[in-house]
């Protein structure tokens, strides 16, 4: 049970300062992890290093970004979010400090490490606040928000690898960390002084979960590290599955998670609490949330390597192709919301979504040197399309499908599940480009591998989405007395 509801009264101005603020956290912490990609050849020129560190640098952020996630989400729930959101602005802020002043790689690798702990906290509980402050009895804000959150997600997709590369070439990598100072620091004021401190009525009484955040943080670093050596192709060739490194690194993280089980069993106040996962709902959207990053993130990935290398376009002229895929994101969440504020149902709309993306990843099966240029950014819109709903829709039904008091724990829950199935996405897919037999990727080649990783997840996606209950949503015509979410949300011990 949480206490009084110190949201509720806020003004509407101030409401409004609050979510750009939290809003601008959610932005910092996707920015942060693009931004550095076109960075990385002048960063290496500046300080040394060579292949290897590229992989590192990319993934200490992602590592300590994502064993953070879990644990913020639940200590949200537990002690509050405010004081944790402050705590994690800070820590970012240190790491981006640390980054721009580091002078050799290590150095740079654990202040990356370091910027991604805090990091951790800005998406997830940015996500949580703005469902606070926008909860089901004002669903035309909390699906505004929403949609204003993803396009933020999109912006930073879009922009962070363009911002990177003109600090790079006309100012200096190290504004790259540099220029999270004012967003940061600003954000800090505004949540400081604008948002009320809200805290559960009854603070939960028991000894801190040391063992299950030990065991949680080592199992998904070791899984972590595994797909990102899987999925780090070095001079065109991935590892295989078979790899020491790799087969080390999965094996050990699959045995610590699963250890992690009886522990979160036997846990007064558990880290992870396995309850959640009786709720059928809950579960299929995470599965559902994990396939749909599987399927699109391998487009992202190998289409720019297609029209770079096998039609021949620059690298601006790569990114601007790619255009019809970021408006079919922009698109899709956009209808995603009035398709939910209209009829008050999720599922339907993210059912359709899964479709419209297994449908154009399974059409690049025969992507060839020669293929028009207009086919593909058809295609591309139509993906663009189906992943658009996973990015707003599933957040809202993964939010609403938990009692208000795990809602921090949902959103950590669905955060990480998607990073994870990025991870996997990319691992799986190097796989399946490594087997072409070919040195350098051929057109039919990135064309198979975007088709069968994203037909398959999309198909597994559409899969767990069967296995859920609609979920409504209150809307503005939704009569007196209907079920709302505020009012029928799963509880401990039933199954939605």
């Amino acid at each position: 049970m949480t206490g009084p509801d110190t949201y509720a009264e806020l003004p509407p101005r101030r409401r409004t300062l609050v979510t750009l603020a939290l809003l601008g956290c959610a932005f910092l912490a996707m920015l942060d992890g693009t931004v550095v990609g076109t960075a990385l050849p002048r960063i290496v020129e500046r300080i040394g290093g060579g292949d290897a560190w590229y992989v590192w640098l990319v993934t200490a952020y992602l590592l300590t970004s994502s064993v953070s996630v879990p644990v913020y989400g639940r200590f949200s729930d537990l002690y509050g979010r405010r004081r944790l959101l402050i705590g994690g602005l800070i820590v970012f802020l240190i790491g981006s400090v640390a980054c721009g002043l580091s002078a050799a790689m290590p150095a740079l690798v654990l202040s990356r490490a370091l910027q991604g702990l805090g990091a951790g906290a800005l998406l997830t509980l940015g996500m949580a606040l703005v469902r606070d402050l926008h909860p089901p009895s004002r669903p035309q804000g909390l699906i505004r928000m929403q949609t204003a959150m993803a396009t933020m997600m999109i912006t930073g997709m879009v922009g962070g690898p363009l911002l990177g590369g003109l600090l790079a070439d006309h100012v200096g990598w190290r504004w790259a960390f540099w220029l999270n100072l004012p967003l940061g620091l600003a954000a800090i004021a505004v949540i400081a002084l604008a948002l009320p401190d809200r805290r559960p009525a009854a603070p939960p009484s028991g000894r801190l979960d040391a063992a299950g955040i030990l065991l949680l943080a080592a199992g998904l670093s070791l899984a972590l590290t595994g797909l990102s050596l899987k999925g780090n192709a070095t001079a065109g060739h991935a590892p295989a599955w078979t790899d020491p490194a790799v087969m080390g690194c999965l094996l050990g993280g699959l045995a610590l998670l699963a250890s992690l089980v009886p522990v979160e069993r036997r846990a007064t106040v558990p880290v992870l609490p396995l309850r959640l996962f009786r709720h059928r709902t809950y579960t299929a959207l995470l599965t559902a949330g994990f396939f749909f990053q599987v399927a699109a993130l391998p487009v992202g990935i190998f289409l720019p390597l297609y029209f770079q290398h096998i039609r021949g376009h620059s690298a601006t002229a790569s990114g601007l192709l790619l255009l019809p895929l970021l408006i079919g994101m922009t698109l899709g969440n956009r209808l995603t919301a009035a398709a939910v504020l209209r009829s008050g149902h999720v599922k339907p709309v993210l059912l359709t979504g899964a479709g419209l993306l297994t449908a154009g990843t399974a059409a690049f099966v025969a992507l060839r040197a020669t293929t028009p240029l207009a086919l593909t950014s058809v295609l591309l819109l139509l993906i663009g399309l189906g992943t658009g709903p996973a990015m707003g829709g599933l957040t809202i039904a993964t939010q609403n499908s938990v009692p208000r008091a795990d809602m921090g724990t949902a959103t950590a829950g669905s955060a990480l599940t998607k990073q994870l199935g990025g991870a996997v996405g990319l691992a799986c897919a190097q796989s399946l480009i490594g087997h072409s037999g070919t040195a350098a990727p051929t057109a039919p080649a990135i064309g198979s591998t975007i088709a069968w990783s994203g037909s398959a997840a999309g198909l597994l996606a559409l899969g767990g989405l069967l296995l859920m209950r609609d979920i409504p949503i209150a809307t503005p015509g939704r009569r007196p007395g209907a079920p709302t979410p505020a009012s029928g949300v799963a509880t401990p011990g039933t199954s939605r």
